[in-house]
């Protein structure tokens, strides 16, 4: 019996910006995807009458899709919203309005990615955009992409996943007690031992790169007592029956 493998080390590896500066990317590649593919005029004579509108029309919607990505975007990176308000052509509270709810989606999506999964269902929805779930993947498809349909970067090796925002170990420990305060959020609901036992685990390593780094002696005791707790949490995972493969 082996834990399984920690399914959110991928993307715990970047920071919020880098990943929804690729959920962006992947969503503008999508946009130009989909319009490509309606210029050629090779299967018109079998479209249906308005056929065309209702194409231009999923573009527009793929464009708003884009637009919002870019507002998360901006957020993640502190940006207000009287300057994203000036840029869409409206007072900072309107801008606030039209997308707080898709901001906040986003930053629920980053601490819980799928969905609950329906009373009786095997199987949960993805709320994380893909790109932002599986960013080491998606950034290969998208560096690729761009090398194929961009001539100015077909010699650039990384020219999507070249230039990411630096994960620093202060923001990384910031993300990890994050989602630690979100799993207790729900009393109803007890934390699963085996993913505390993994943000503990992490926690410990970035307290050992904090005392290294910056001579804290009590950051190394810190490490060593996460340590402690998330070898009793894998412990009670293995107990009930998690974690195991």
């Amino acid at each position: 019996m082996t834990d399984t493998p920690d399914p959110d080390a991928d993307r715990c590896a970047y920071s919020r910006t880098a990943l929804a500066r690729l959920a962006l990317s992947a969503e503008q590649r999508e946009l130009v995807d989909r319009a490509l593919a309606g210029v050629p005029t090779t299967h018109d004579v079998w479209a249906r009458p308005g056929e065309m509108v209702g194409t231009a029309l999923g573009l527009v919607h793929q464009a708003q899709e884009v637009l919002a990505q870019a507002v998360v975007y901006e957020r993640q990176k502190h940006t207000s919203w009287e300057v994203i308000g000036e840029q869409l052509d409206v007072k900072a509270q309107s801008a606030h309005e039209r997308y707080k709810e898709t901001v906040a989606e986003w930053q629920l999506a980053l601490q819980q990615p799928y969905y609950p999964a329906p009373p009786g269902a095997s199987a949960r929805g993805l709320r994380l955009q893909e790109a932002a779930y599986a960013p080491t993947t998606a950034g290969q498809r998208v560096d690729a992409w761009v090398r194929e349909h961009i001539p100015s970067h077909r010699e650039t090796d990384h020219p999507v996943t070249g230039h990411p925002p630096v994960l620093s170990t202060a923001e990384e420990m910031v993300q990890v007690l994050d989602v630690l305060n979100h799993l207790y959020g729900d009393m109803r609901t007890p934390p699963d031992p085996l993913v505390r036992a993994r943000l503990t685990e992490r926690k410990a390593a970035l307290l050992d790169r904090i005392a290294a780094e910056e001579e804290r002696a009590e950051a190394a005791q810190q490490a060593e007592e996460a340590r402690a707790l998330a070898v009793q949490l894998r412990a009670e995972a293995r107990e009930s029956g998690e974690g195991t493969s």
